[in-house]
């Protein structure tokens, strides 16, 4: 298999990031009417039960060698889901 250069390595990483940002505009879009929900319930933002279950899934789903990374990312994303929540309360 062929290595690809830097500025086509690039390329691909920028049509992944436009895909990520795609995606992180959709999450945000549906913890909005999860926080909706929440609200007219009286349920915290947090569930912790949810987001375990979620970090879980990471660990068991990802390469030992990715795995604190992805965890990471997962953490970052969910607080920031948490506090766009908290935001619209």
């Amino acid at each position: 298999m062929e290595q690809l250069n830097l500025e086509e390595i690039r390329k691909e990483i920028n049509g992944i990031n436009d895909e990520m940002l795609k995606l992180f505009i959709k999450r945000m879009e549906l913890s909005a009417q999860v926080s909706r929900y929440k609200k007219a319930k009286g349920l915290p933002t947090l569930d912790r039960k949810r987001e375990e279950a979620i970090l879980q899934n990471v660990v068991d789903s990802t390469p030992e060698r990715y795995r604190p990374y992805a965890l990471e990312f997962f953490k970052e994303m969910m607080k920031l889901s948490r506090d766009y929540q908290d935001s619209l309360k």
